[in-house]
């Protein structure tokens, strides 16, 4: 099929085109310009009052079933899996879905995020990095992921298993991701040779800190705070009207319950986060967006507007919160195919009401999203039995979660 969106307001790595018509066919785009562009035979798209966007990038999930159709919903149109079980991968491909993964994680016997997860394969030392990066590669992963995070206490990884873990996976082309939590772990793993941080350290970060990682790039996922009721006792996401009219039914459920389950006393406001990741875009760090989905209060497509809103709050521009969701991460891990408008690239493109240059906010408001130039159907997975075996696969992972912090601390105040 092949269309043509008229009379709209364009924009690439966050700024406007003077262009305002845009043309596809064959699931790419093959002209910019003005009216003159489109052809015979195409469906004309009146864009008037709207901005056309790239597909929008998350740059940090965890699969479940039917993930990328969520989240195409609501305009994503590219997730980057940082860390699932090949099981998961594998069912999430035989469903057609485009995306990038890591596969299992690299962390230390009994590690973060062990209890989230069935038993998977561990790294005891600097030795296993061989095998370990083998066998992700023989599962299909884009990237290696690893977990250094020494604020937990549980296991990590040694400094020389990430060196070695960062080697082996440079010599086969592989980015490697890292986890951390505090800004001493990301120190310690730039020096290792690791190219993206994920997450910004919740503690503040000096100059010394920026510096030391000025060479990589960092996940920002400042919508973690979104896991924790406001002064309203709901989560963020259900006040999002714009996004929970585009919520199907179970997901909706899935929020209010979470709403309602054991609180900390002082939730994270994630200030410190936010000042570290403005730090880091003004030193000339890229900055990616990322939500960490589907953790609690974070949805699949919905959380990343969230995800611009924070950063945006943190004190990027709107055109830069944009960059982080398209044109960053698609430089970072080398999807050459997306992530821009431009001709020849792939038709990813979320149609939005409003200017998102001027209110981020803009961006909740999506018209219509095309994945590879096909246009997204929302009513194909709202009440699906793939939208079904998504709520399943949370709820089963949740229990396994609640079972483990009850049998190590059989106090906790879990529901």
């Amino acid at each position: 099929m092949s269309f043509t969106i008229l009379h709209t307001q364009l924009v690439d790595r966050g700024k406007a085109l003077t262009a305002d018509c845009l043309r596809i066919a064959a699931g790419r785009i093959t002209a910019i310009g003005g009216p003159e562009i489109a052809q015979p035979g195409d469906q004309r798209i009146d864009g008037a009052g709207s901005t056309v966007l790239p597909g929008l990038i998350d740059s940090h999930v965890h699969l479940a079933p039917g993930s990328t159709q969520l989240a195409a919903t609501f305009g994503v149109t590219t997730l980057i899996d940082q860390f699932s079980m090949p099981e998961v991968i594998d069912a999430e491909r035989a469903l057609g879905s485009d995306f990038r993964t890591s596969s299992i994680g690299a962390t230390a016997p009994g590690g973060h995020p062990t209890i989230a997860f069935p038993p998977f394969p561990y790294v005891t030392g600097p030795d296993d990095a061989k095998q370990f990066v083998a066998d992700r590669i023989a599962e299909g992963a884009d990237h290696l992921k690893l977990i250094y995070d020494n604020s937990l206490a549980l296991p990590t990884l040694a400094a020389d298993t990430v060196r070695a873990l960062s080697d082996e996976a440079h010599a086969h082309g592989l980015t490697v991701v890292a986890h951390v939590s505090s800004a001493a772990a990301a120190v310690t793993v730039a020096a290792c040779g690791i190219d993206v941080l994920a997450h910004a350290p919740s503690d503040l970060m000096t100059a010394q800190d920026i510096e030391a990682v000025a060479g990589v790039a960092v996940i920002a996922t400042l919508d973690i705070v979104d896991g924790f009721s406001g002064p309203s006792a709901r989560l963020p996401l259900l006040d999002e009207a714009e996004l929970m009219a585009r919520m199907p039914a179970r997901w909706r459920r899935v929020l209010d319950r979470q709403s309602r389950r054991w609180m900390p006393p002082q939730p994270p406001d994630g200030a410190a986060a936010r000042a570290n990741t403005l730090a880091l875009l003004q030193a000339g760090v890229p900055v990616l967006a990322g939500t960490d989905a589907p953790n609690p209060g974070l949805v699949f497509g919905a959380s990343l507007h969230r995800e611009l809103g924070h950063l945006v709050r943190a004190g990027f521009t709107p055109a830069e919160a944009i960059a982080a969701a398209t044109s960053a991460p698609a430089e970072v891990f080398r999807l050459a195919d997306r992530g821009r408008l431009t001709v020849g690239a792939r038709a990813d493109l979320v149609l939005v009401d409003g200017d998102p240059l001027a209110d981020i906010a803009a961006t909740q408001r999506v018209r219509r999203t095309w994945v590879a130039g096909e246009v997204v159907v929302p009513a194909d997975y709202a009440g699906s039995e793939t939208e079904l075996a998504g709520v399943r696969f949370l709820g089963e992972t949740t229990a396994r979660i609640v079972a483990a912090l009850k049998e190590q601390w059989p106090d906790f105040p879990v529901t």
